[in-house]
């Protein structure tokens, strides 16, 4: 379903209620190959079908926040990562519908993406997160490192994207007082701390 999300997505469009019921059905991580391939396929149809994919948004996230949050209970990793860029890819196409759930996932989305590779699915993941962040920033002060790292985790972010990443620290950073700033970088690794000063200035 997802492989045809990516190459033919008018073919889904007119049973798109239906197809979406069906994927929404298995996400039960019960059965790990089942439910990685229907999550993945939910975030290929949300890329392609953009605002057609809003009634839906809510309902797919009740189901696929359980399912991040399990992160650290032994979870197949491969899906923790696909539940993530689907979140994203959510967030991407529906952010306003998104955002106001961002504090009940956000520090497993982080961790769950830090490790990935720079990709086209990574990058939809992470423009839907900063999406998320500009209409609730407050939604990740409490694990400030983890998003601080997950953005670190970036090779070479695209321009939009590395754009969006200055801005939002950028103004966490000039949010709150400097000495209170100043000690709270100085508890970042060193390897972080220096790519982000090199990369955003911070």
């Amino acid at each position: 379903m997802g492989d045809l999300a990516k190459a033919s997505i008018n073919v889904l469009v007119p049973v798109l209620d239906d197809v979406l019921q069906i994927l929404r059905q298995q996400l039960d991580p019960e059965y790990v190959s089942v439910c990685n391939n229907a999550s993945w396929a939910l975030g290929e149809i949300a890329v392609k079908v953009g605002e057609q994919m809003h009634p839906y948004v809510e309902v797919i996230l009740q189901q696929l926040i359980p399912i991040i949050n399990k992160q650290g209970e032994g979870l197949n990793k491969s899906l923790l990562e696909n539940t993530a860029i689907t979140i994203g890819r959510l967030g991407l196409v529906g952010p306003q519908l998104a955002s106001p759930h961002l504090h009940t996932f956000v520090k497993a989305w982080c961790i769950s993406l830090r490790s990935i590779r720079d990709d086209i699915e990574k990058e939809h993941a992470f423009q839907g997160l900063c999406n998320m962040i500009k209409l609730n920033p407050r939604a990740p002060l409490e694990c400030m490192i983890q998003l601080c790292d997950a953005i670190g985790s970036w090779a070479a972010p695209p321009d939009g994207l590395n754009e969006m990443f200055k801005q939002i620290l950028l103004g966490y950073k000039n949010s709150i007082p400097p000495d209170q700033w100043a000690q709270f970088y100085a508890t970042f690794p060193e390897y972080l701390s220096k790519r982000l000063t090199d990369r955003y200035g911070l």
